[in-house]
């Protein structure tokens, strides 16, 4: 039995470059990787309170919590 009920919602969907419209800035990833306890999220919260303090919206995202 095959369903139907997916459905795209692509033209639905703020696009990327709308959000960067409307900020002003385009939109990065910074990556950080190593092993537990090595200091990741405390050198993330520094990263984005910098660039906040320069005028950057961010999104913080931790794995751990």
């Amino acid at each position: 039995m095959v369903q139907n009920n997916i459905h795209p919602i692509f033209d639905r969907i703020l696009q990327r470059k709308d959000k960067e419209e409307l900020l002003k800035q385009n939109a990065k990833v910074l990556w950080l990787t190593g092993l537990s306890g090595s200091g990741k999220s405390t050198i993330a919260q520094h990263v984005e309170r910098i660039l906040h303090q320069e005028g950057y919206v961010t999104m913080l995202l931790d794995g751990d919590n």
